[in-house]
């Protein structure tokens, strides 16, 4: 690469390590990063390496948290016969900022996407079944994302859920003109919508 020090090249490496992020968007957080005064490049690299080293999916569920089992499953306020099914926990916390949603969520860890080598046994599939064998909810809300790879496995989880609990009420949130893009960058307003209009799926 050129005169380009050996740290740059390096960070830039690191960086496109993380999903969805390519050489130019490496390029731009970093040199982005650089620009800032020194204490805030110290304070943030410290804040992630300490969120990095205590986060990990809640045993339950699959929410980031610090503990065993996170706040929400774990709260006597929480309903366990309601279950938002999400891709990633980006999403339920985006869902949380509502403060309306009294349920549970269960995070998948991603989507079905064959072109990706994302397979359904590469998912969260199997805790989902076993928590509704345990918890027999009366509801299973599909937020996957509005988009070709959320409704994929939208209609794949529907499929599992209904062959192994025939009673189940299967939902999805209805997107309306919101298709193709993602549950965390929907407005509050637009995502409050789509809980109000779900409708029995498929």
């Amino acid at each position: 690469m050129g005169f380009v020090p050996e740290e740059i090249e390096k960070a830039l490496r690191e960086l496109q390590k993380i999903p969805g992020y390519g050489e130019r968007g490496a390029s731009r957080f970093f040199y982005s990063l650089l620009k800032l005064p020194q204490k805030d490049k110290v304070e943030i690299i410290k804040t992630l390496a300490e969120a990095v080293k205590k986060l990990r999916p809640c045993e339950e569920c699959g929410i980031y948290t610090t503990k065993r089992i996170c706040d929400i499953c774990s709260s006597p306020e929480r309903s366990k016969k309601l279950i938002t099914v999400v891709e990633e926990s980006s999403d339920a916390y985006t869902i949380e900022r509502l403060g309306k949603y009294k349920g549970v969520y269960h995070v998948l860890g991603g989507h079905i996407a064959p072109l990706e080598g994302i397979a359904p046994e590469d998912l969260n599939i199997d805790k989902l079944l076993e928590r509704v064998e345990r918890y027999q909810p009366v509801e299973v809300i599909l937020a996957t994302n509005p988009n070709t790879e959320g409704e994929a496995t939208a209609s794949y989880l529907a499929r599992v859920l209904k062959k192994r609990f025939p009673n189940l009420r299967i939902t999805r949130i209805g997107f309306g003109a919101a298709f193709g893009t993602y549950l965390e960058l929907l407005e509050d307003f637009s995502l409050g919508e789509a809980f109000e209009n779900r409708k029995e799926f498929p």
